[in-house]
């Protein structure tokens, strides 16, 4: 998975790089927002990155992150508890037939979660690398492109 980013600080081999909520960030806050992720109430958030290409400070890049990593994270943040709670519903269910009970088991199913969310935040530390610079033309909804004038793009095409 590739996102756009900035470049706004240099860390040794890596790169401090502000990139943009996505919609998976919710209401100021993104998921899995460990260390490495400045979860500041904008609408941006930094994560450190390996440099691999040496971009410079200011540089706009493109940041991946391997697809089976995102893919675990996602199924840790929407998938993981609905499978939790509902097994232990149904679970309990099976076992006893008392409201009561079965309605314990599960909210404490959703703190348990919870509490599993909060130490795969701390465990899982996303591999960021950044892979090459974003050109202007590669993205057109992209928050660090370049704004251009309509004059200023008339003149690159003469």
């Amino acid at each position: 998975m590739l996102k756009p980013g900035k470049v706004e600080q240099i860390d040794g081999e890596k790169a401090w790089v502000r990139m943009q909520k996505g919609t998976s960030c919710g209401d100021g806050h993104c998921p899995l927002s460990s260390t490495l992720l400045d979860d500041s109430g904008t609408d941006f958030y930094k994560i450190l990155a390996k440099n691999e290409i040496s971009a410079p400070i200011g540089a706009n890049v493109l940041v991946e992150v391997k697809d089976t990593t995102a893919l675990k994270i996602s199924f840790l943040i929407y998938l993981m508890p609905i499978i939790l709670v509902l097994g232990a519903y149904l679970l309990m269910k099976t076992i006893t037939s008392q409201s009561i009970l079965i309605g314990i088991v599960t909210i404490t199913a959703m703190f348990i979660s919870i509490l599993l969310l909060k130490k795969a935040d701390k465990v899982i530390q996303p591999g960021y690398l950044i892979t090459r610079y974003l050109q202007d033309d590669n993205c057109s909804q992209c928050p660090f492109k370049s704004k251009r004038t309509k004059d200023e793009r008339l003149d690159r095409k003469e």
